[in-house]
């Protein structure tokens, strides 16, 4: 059996939308279940769930409230529920093809493949602005735009470095989700952005070291709303800043204990793909002064974004000797947010 797993909070409207894709898989009903976990929401979310589960009998939809802010609960409460041999977590936001639970299925037919993902396109709900072109990386029949969670691997199905196989359509036998010790924090609200962590990101680098296998199969895809709001410079400016304070988690975990032994802050490091966003835009401002102009000015305002995302999570770990702990956690089965207060930084 496959256990979908879905993580919510106040986007009903999506969520349904999302729900009704799955109920039209060409897949048999009874070999796969669906899991809403309501991460705390105040809207329709769980009237909606409670009409869709109504409507569809035949199909084993299950509504599970969790309270507890953040993704990671909904995942890991999700996960302890399933009732599945693989474990298939997919966003809210996304629509997922008719062949989408058919194609997972086929790659877990091979016992070496522990983790499965897919294509993950964009549906715009307007035309994108000319800058986002920018974000998307293309080489070797492969293009991906990671600030979008959007990827396109072509049409064959190949092995694939685990790093790209991303949460809004990640599918893991359960039995290795719970020997890699589970998911980090992820998605954290703004005001919680201290507890933040690198997500599934922790997750696929454990198993990239154990030499697990990840598939990308073309037709497990699914399709994701792109709304209007990020595709905005302001959204891309507080995915930066969350962007910072992930990588900051994820080198603090790297570091361990030598962490506060060190008491110089480091440089921040851009990632690869903020160096590859430079790269291309040497490249793309000679060809347009005006629009490299534009692309300029961003690229200065994201990057401080970044910094300091990065920076503030570092200073808040500092400060913050429980705050430490909870970063080098060995794992979060246990999931309960520490009564810990930060101020957040001033916005710019």
């Amino acid at each position: 059996m496959i256990s979908i797993i879905i993580p919510t909070v106040n986007r009903f409207q999506s969520l349904q939308l999302a729900i009704e894709s799955l109920i039209k898989q060409n897949f048999p009903v009874e070999q796969f279940e669906i899991l809403i976990l309501d991460n705390g929401s105040t809207d329709a979310t769980k009237s909606v769930s409670e009409t869709i589960i109504e409507q569809y009998p035949s199909h084993q939809i299950y509504y599970i409230y969790e309270p507890e802010p953040g993704l990671l609960s909904g995942r890991h409460r999700g996960a302890n529920a399933a009732q599945g041999e693989i474990l298939t977590f997919i966003d809210d936001d996304i629509e997922a093809d008719v062949n989408w639970l058919q194609a997972i299925h086929e790659a877990f037919t091979d016992p070496t493949v522990q983790i499965v993902g897919g294509r993950n396109l964009p549906k715009y709900e307007v035309e994108p602005p000319r800058w986002l072109k920018y974000f998307w990386r293309e080489n070797d029949n492969r293009k991906l735009c990671a600030y979008l969670s959007l990827l396109d691997f072509g049409d064959q199905v190949q092995e694939i470095d685990a790093n790209y196989v991303w949460g809004l359509n990640f599918s893991i036998r359960k039995k290795i989700l719970f020997e890699l010790g589970g998911f980090h924090p992820d998605c954290i609200p703004s005001n919680l952005q201290h507890f933040q962590g690198d997500g599934e990101t922790g997750l696929t680098q454990k198993s990239k070291k154990l030499g697990y296998k990840a598939i990308y199969h073309p037709q497990a895809l699914v399709f994701h709303e792109v709304s209007r709001s990020r595709m905005t410079p302001e959204y891309f400016n507080k995915r930066f800043f969350y962007q910072g304070v992930a990588d900051s988690y994820t080198q603090i975990r790297k570091d361990g204990g030598n962490f506060v032994k060190n008491q110089v802050q480091p440089t921040v490091n851009l990632t690869f793909r903020w160096k590859f966003f430079l790269k291309n835009l040497k490249k793309q401002i000679l060809h347009s002064i005006n629009e490299g102009l534009e692309i300029s000015i961003l690229a200065d305002r994201f990057r401080l974004a970044y910094e300091r995302g990065y920076q503030f999570h570092q200073n808040a770990v500092r400060k913050h000797p429980e705050l430490l702990h909870w970063v080098l956690k060995e794992n979060y089965w246990e999931y309960k947010l520490p009564n810990i207060s930060v101020k957040p930084p001033r916005k710019r």
